[in-house]
């Protein structure tokens, strides 16, 4: 309010204490707070991470249509994903797109003509929903020539042998490979 008081200010002094005067720049000041607010939610529509109302459109636009069932959160993952997968398709390229993903410990490698997709991080096989988006990404961003294989990640028989039996009570089932 302090660019209205300067207004108000620099208006002669009998129309400063005028009570039409002092509603009109209480008006324009109330307009330009919410313009300013709204210049700002716009604003922030640019990063990814604030996205919501402008997601939909972004989605249209990659090419993702049919995300509705999803999290805002997987939204915005699949959407960096189409994003990052623009461009030559290298291992890098394809390392990016799994780095977009939101558990993104995925080791990316490439053998004997098959990209070798290996999950790092967490124990198991992930949830069907992020799977599935992730390897969507994948099917949209390699050669359809290539083919993929996904390597996940269980305990060993040496990381068990080295747990107490509250650690392993604390684990889920498909944490263990059988």
């Amino acid at each position: 309010m302090s660019e209205f008081d300067n207004m108000r200010k620099s208006l002669p002094v009998a129309y400063r204490t005028d009570k039409w005067v002092r509603d009109l720049l209480g008006c324009i000041a109330a307009l330009d707070e919410k313009q300013r607010e709204s210049a700002l939610e716009t604003a922030a529509q640019l990063f990814l991470d604030a996205m919501t109302w402008i997601l939909a459109t972004e989605e249209r636009i990659a090419g993702l249509e049919g995300n509705a069932a999803l999290t805002l959160e997987e939204r915005r993952t699949a959407l960096q994903a189409r994003w990052r997968a623009a461009g030559k398709c290298d291992v890098e390229l394809i390392q990016r797109v799994c780095d977009s993903w939101k558990n993104g410990e995925i080791s990316v490698g490439f053998a004997a003509g098959v990209i070798v997709l290996t999950f790092v991080g967490a124990y198991g096989v992930p949830e069907a929903a992020a799977l599935a988006a992730l390897q969507d990404a994948i099917e949209h961003t390699i050669p359809c020539h290539l083919a993929t294989e996904y390597l996940y990640r269980y305990l060993l028989v040496r990381e068990v042998g080295a747990m107490t039996v509250a650690e392993l009570e604390e684990r889920p089932i498909h944490d263990f490979a059988f």
